[in-house]
């Protein structure tokens, strides 16, 4: 088999790239069946994801001023001569399997659209002919740290947001960007902090918009949603629509007056299934989440989802929910359910309750507390991230 991209065993993604895609489908369904035997015994169907290549519409790429390293083969280690003076190198695209400080210098890859290549060798040769330094994770050292790059897979909208170490003019960037990505906004933002995972702030617009629209299709309605850079939207706009055309499927035969959107986010599940409800109530404790929903709301002429900016747990806490015709719908991050959310949902006595997991292992955790009052009658997969090993996974439970 024909491994698609050249840097696979190398780079931090992918990792299944050597796998035919429908063994890939099995190995990741099998392992979810594993973790859910416990709870669920039937037949465990996953929804291939519609594209396998040029699939997400969110990447992000990391810049590195690194030491010219030789990777070891296999375990044997390699002793640098230290007589000699250290190699730099700049590198620009994700970070090498296992490491931090380090990137794989992209040539080629699969996962966001057929320009990347090129939008990456262009971003190298305005770096080098405008003299801008590479960020160095280790000594904190350097300008250009990261890109953000988000593609309307839908509307065919696109952004992309230069992050750097310092207050950064970034002249000339925005017509390398629409040279390759005409239409895209462009903007820039600061990270101070010692990592990527810091949060960026001082947001500027070089060009464009600091906002673009991608859409999902709910009961034949096309449903519009503003991003900015700090929003959260599934990465794989077509598999995330199957999956919401199903969970809207699930909620349609159910009937509810209420469903109870926890972890909500911007309120996508709630948006795509206001037409089925009497009410929606959507609560997500990330508060710029929270406005993207309720401008999303007012975009699409919808009035009855209301927004709560608070962690679920203390919502739980604090609101009785009815268990008359309702639904409670669960989306929650990695780390799954908070324990006093979990317990309060079990103690709930809502008739069905519908958890989306993003990590089977922690689902599989939740539902030691969450089947001591409920069965799982149904679990399916739906594959977001072809190559990987990651799955969502979609769980409808019934109190016993």
């Amino acid at each position: 088999m024909k491994i698609p991209c050249k840097h696979f065993g190398i780079c931090g993604g992918c990792a299944l790239q050597n796998l035919p895609y429908g063994q890939q489908l099995k190995t990741k369904t099998d392992k979810v069946a594993a973790l859910l035997a416990p709870y669920y015994g039937g037949a465990l169907k996953t929804t291939p994801s519609p594209q396998q290549a040029y699939f997400r519409n969110k990447i992000e790429l990391s810049f590195a001023h690194q030491v010219v390293w030789a990777e070891p083969a296999g375990k044997k280690k390699v002793i640098r001569d230290k007589s000699k003076p250290l190699e730099f190198e700049n590198a620009l695209g994700f970070r090498l399997k296992g490491r931090w400080d380090r990137c794989v210098d992209l040539q080629d890859c699969i996962i966001f659209n057929d320009k990347l290549p090129q939008f990456i060798e262009a971003v190298r040769a305005w770096a080098i002919a405008n003299n801008i330094e590479y960020f160095d994770q280790r000594t904190h050292k350097g300008i250009l740290r990261n890109i953000m790059l988000r593609e309307g897979k839908n509307t065919g909208e696109g952004m992309a947001v230069l992050i750097t170490a310092m207050p950064f003019a970034a002249e000339g960037f925005a017509e390398i960007v629409q040279s390759i990505y005409p239409g895209y906004s462009v903007l820039t933002a600061v990270n101070t902090g010692p990592n990527d995972a810091n949060s960026f702030v001082n947001v500027q617009i070089l060009k464009g918009s600091a906002i673009m629209k991608e859409s999902l299709f709910a009961g034949g309605r096309e449903i519009f949603f503003e991003l900015s850079p700090y929003s959260f939207f599934q990465t794989n706009t077509k598999a995330a629509n199957l999956m919401y055309e199903r969970v809207r499927c699930v909620i349609e035969a159910l009937k509810p007056e209420t469903l109870y959107d926890l972890y909500g986010g911007a309120g996508s599940f709630s948006l795509c299934c206001a037409d089925l409800v009497g009410k929606s109530l959507c609560v997500e404790n990330v508060a710029p989440a929270i406005v993207n929903g309720q401008k999303n709301a007012k975009i699409n002429n919808i009035e009855n989802v209301k927004f709560y900016c608070e962690a679920t747990e203390d919502f739980l806490t604090k609101n009785k929910i009815s268990a008359h015709k309702t639904v409670i719908l669960l989306d929650p991050p990695r780390a799954g359910l908070h324990p006093k959310a979990c317990d309060a949902v079990a103690k709930s006595e809502v008739k069905d309750v519908l958890y989306i997991s993003c990590n089977p292992v922690s689902l599989a955790e939740n539902l030691k507390t969450l089947c001591q009052k409920y069965s799982v009658i149904s679990a399916e997969c739906f594959d977001f991230f072809p190559h990987t090993d990651h799955i969502e996974t979609f769980v409808q439970l019934k109190l016993k």
